[in-house]
Formats: C-alpha cells, structure tokens, sequence
C-alpha cells in the first residue's frame, strides 16, 4: 500500500495542525461523517471540516493502522473536553496514494451526539440529540 500520505496526514491530525493536511487528499476526496448526514465532497469542503473539527477538539490518537492494497484502516481515538469517542476512518486511497475516502466511524452513540453538538454551530448544521423512548 503507498502511505506516503496517509501517514503524514494522521500526523497532522495529531498535531491539530490542518495546514499539513491538504497535500494528502485527492482533489475530489469524498468525507462521509457520523455526526453529518450528507458527505462533504471535493478537497475544499473535506478541509473545511477537518479544521473545524481539528479547532474543536483536544487531542486524535491513530492507534493502529491497518493497511491494504488501496485501503487503511485507522484505529483512533478522539478526545473533545470531557467527551472521548473511539473508532476508525476507513480510507480509500487513489493511484496518486492520496486519500481520495474517507468513512469515519465514530462510539459510543451518546458522546458521538456530544461532540455534534460542539461542532454543529461552527459548520452552521443544526445540533443533533438523543431521545429517549
């Protein structure tokens, strides 16, 4: 698998620094979010989330990666005040061996709700909660 990208992006995500991140996704990179309904396409928009999200929280852990042929797994963890999901970023990743996908998988439920709320009003979304039925 080429990760000449995918490690210096998770890299960037570490340090919470979204300059380092825009040389590794393909121009027509597609984010599907577990806290968004709709994905947000093209590099300018993925960006766009990436540093909010990158404003917003306190520290990404990739804890593990797991690699394939054009596909990795990210194993992370996501901590934002005193809320922490864990989960994994699946990510598609084009000839270039820039990440053209990404799937993020975030849990537990509740804190993922958590973290939407924090993030909601700086995307300009509306914020999302949980019912209990």
């Amino acid at each position: 698998m080429m990760m000449e990208h995918v490690s210096p992006f998770l890299d960037g995500m570490r340090t919470r620094n979204p300059d380092a991140l825009s040389e590794h996704l393909a121009e027509h990179v597609v984010l599907e979010s577990p806290i968004f309904t709709e994905p947000f396409i093209g590099k300018e928009a993925a960006l766009g989330v990436l540093k909010v999200l990158l404003s917003a929280i306190d520290e990404f852990e990739a804890m593990e990666i797991i690699a394939g042929e054009n596909r990795a797994a990210i194993m992370l963890r996501i901590r934002a005040g005193g809320v922490e999901v864990t989960g994994a970023d699946d990510l598609t990743i084009d000839r270039d061996g820039r990440i053209a996908k990404m799937s993020i998988q975030w849990r537990p439920l509740e804190k993922i709700v958590a973290i939407q709320q924090r993030l909601a009003p700086l995307i300009g979304a509306p914020k999302l909660g949980l019912v209990e039925i």
